[in-house]
């Protein structure tokens, strides 16, 4: 079978597994699994708390330091609300573009690798590839974490690691860092024509909001242009609250995001906000001594920082015969390799711009891309 259909057949298999991130993704993992073991793989899996979720870890060659890592997640986003023109869990092959949930956001980076798999068992590698299939990247990178640790408990240490998000099969060398944060206002109810009596935590919420934006206005004027945008950005996405349109409201919710340049503590986002936030409750304790704030960081990934000495960019430079490192906005498990660790750089086939979008979609001839690219990755491990 020529390899640029395998890839194709093989995302048409994985695309099939319904693998949103509230759902188990426990079916694609043993299908993944017992084709890596087929290709004579060793095969190690990390679960969930519950065992609904597994990562596998799975390494052909020799079992020796210094392995190339090929990471990707399993999970996709939902598809609830979206209009799409053909079934999001089949694959429907149009016009030279393969559409299904997951095609670009990442299956295809997976499919290419797993087909290709057998092809790489054939050589004679001299140092390892590595397979990382991880769940729950899409609701805070949740998965690789116990994956890293399991690697690092059995002492096995890869030399690099790449993660195929979508790049176009550009080499991106960094991303910011981000995290998922609620603050509930806390406010005393009271009729709306005393609000001196009480504390409307709609009303203190809002003000919330209004110092978010302001914060985020100040963090514009720290930047780097790699990026796109060039600053730190703050927003606040989520909001509930109120029970009616005369009474103060005793409880109102904000969940919020911020997107941090990755060489920056974005701890001083957090400390910034309950500032704001503490100057904010004070205004509203005459009428409720208990009014105030409670920020809880839901999730949090770091950034992926730009290392012109690392080896998995140098490598994937040399590779694809560009030099042109690029930094992104969204958020990957390459940080997390990378405080593991392990150096790691993001290339991948399709385009982020079709992530999360009805009718999300990734190119045949990127796909081809792709397993040009990993075939070189895996020759270079034979060398």
């Amino acid at each position: 079978m020529h390899a640029a259909h395998s890839g194709q057949d093989m995302l048409g298999r994985l695309v099939a597994f319904d693998t949103t991130s509230r759902n188990s993704n426990l079916d694609l993992i043993a299908f993944a699994q017992e084709l890596l073991q087929k290709a004579g793989a060793t095969t190690r899996l990390t679960y969930d708390s519950a065992k609904r979720k597994a990562n596998v870890f799975a390494t052909l060659g020799p079992a020796v330091d210094d392995g190339y890592v090929l990471s990707g997640h399993t999970d996709v986003v939902p598809v609830d609300g979206q209009d799409w023109s053909s079934d999001p869990f089949r694959a429907d092959v149009r016009d030279g573009l393969l559409y299904a949930r997951g095609a670009a956001d990442m299956k295809g980076f997976i499919a290419v690798a797993l087909a290709l798999a057998p092809e790489f068992a054939n050589l004679s590698l001299k140092r390892p590839l590595h397979f990382a299939l991880s769940f729950d990247e899409e609701v805070g990178c949740v998965g690789v974490r116990s994956l890293l640790a399991d690697l690092q408990a059995a002492n096995i240490r890869p030399a690099l690691a790449i993660i195929g998000e979508p790049t176009e099969m550009r080499i991106v060398g960094a991303h910011k860092a981000g995290a998922v944060i609620e603050t509930v206002a806390t406010g005393r109810p009271a009729h709306s024509s005393a609000p001196a009596h009480g504390a409307s935590a709609v009303m203190m919420a809002g003000e919330f909001i209004g110092a978010l934006a302001a914060l985020g206005n100040e963090l514009m004027g720290d930047s780097d242009n790699h990026f796109d945008p060039p600053y730190t950005t703050v927003q606040a996405n989520v909001f509930s609250g109120g029970t009616a349109v005369n009474v103060l409201a005793p409880e109102a919710k904000v969940t919020w995001e911020y997107r941090a340049l990755p060489d920056r503590n974005p701890d001083s986002v957090m400390a910034r906000a309950a500032a704001a936030a503490e100057t904010i409750a004070a205004r509203y304790r005459a009428g409720a001594p208990h009014a105030g704030f409670a920020t809880a960081i839901k999730a949090a990934y770091p950034g992926l920082k730009r290392d012109f000495d690392s080896p998995a960019v140098r490598m994937a430079c040399a590779l694809s015969g560009s030099n042109d490192v690029h930094a992104v906005s969204y958020g990957t498990e390459a940080g997390l390799f990378q405080e593991a660790g392990i150096p790691s750089v993001i290339c991948g086939p399709g385009s982020i711009e079709q992530g999360h979008k009805a009718d999300e979609f990734v190119a045949l001839d990127q796909l081809d891309a792709c397993a040009a690219f990993l075939r070189k990755v895996a020759r270079k491990a034979a060398e």
